[in-house]
């Protein structure tokens, strides 16, 4: 009687803590992302822990990231450097910024001065793009270029957004714009869900301070 009373006893702390390992360490759960361009020319998605978002633009330049993943080109970049190579440069803005950063110059051997003070990463890699082709954490910079220039154009395109907290699309999309969006009103933490077809940045805009109860407003914008 007494074995099969500790042999019970036994059974019963196996389920407890096999119980107690498996609750301690639930598992994450991976937001999806997915659009469709407005005129059928490309699709993508991705799956993140977290947050995610994707655009879809015409003429088949679409984009899947995670959430955040636009706020670098709003980093402000200051850096002064006397008779530098394209090497030296792109070392030094990946050394400062933390982001893996390529560039194939159409003249290699060029040397150059620069000196910015609080400029912006976009900026930089802007003035990197007029002289060769860039790359920036994997992304060609050129195709992001277009979907700033789709963006701000008012053109429509399809916008997938999930468990996204509000001020972090918004800096976001500030940061994608070049535009100094800002939050004056709501809860940041507010998450957004939303799955959007043929809008414009305006559009996007009004939907998410629907969603979220947020005011989003262009600083300085009349």
């Amino acid at each position: 009687m007494k074995n099969v009373l500790v042999a019970g006893f036994i059974a019963v702390l196996i389920l407890f803590l096999g119980s107690t390992v498996t609750n301690s360490a639930p598992a994450l759960t991976a937001e999806d992302c997915s659009c469709v361009g407005p005129d059928n020319s490309c699709v993508v998605s991705t799956s993140c822990q977290g947050g995610c978002i994707a655009h879809c633009a015409g003429e088949g330049d679409c984009f899947a990231e995670c959430s955040g993943s636009y706020e670098m080109f709003g980093m402000k970049t200051t850096l002064e450097m006397q008779d530098a190579t394209y090497p030296q440069l792109v070392a030094a803005l990946a050394r400062i910024s933390g982001i893996d950063i390529a560039f194939s110059p159409t003249k290699p051997d060029a040397v150059f001065n620069v000196g910015w003070k609080r400029a912006t990463l976009w900026d930089v890699l802007d003035m990197l793009a007029d002289r060769g082709t860039v790359q920036i954490a994997g992304r060609d910079f050129e195709k992001v270029k277009r979907l700033r220039k789709v963006l701000l154009s008012g053109a429509e395109i399809s916008l997938c957004v999930r468990n996204t907290p509000v001020n972090t699309f918004v800096s976001d999309m500030a940061s994608l714009t070049g535009l100094p969006f800002r939050i004056t009103a709501g809860r940041p933490m507010a998450v957004v869900n939303l799955s959007l077809q043929h809008v414009t940045l305006d559009d996007i805009l009004v939907k998410v301070s629907q969603q979220t109860g947020a005011t989003i407003i262009e600083q300085g914008a009349s």
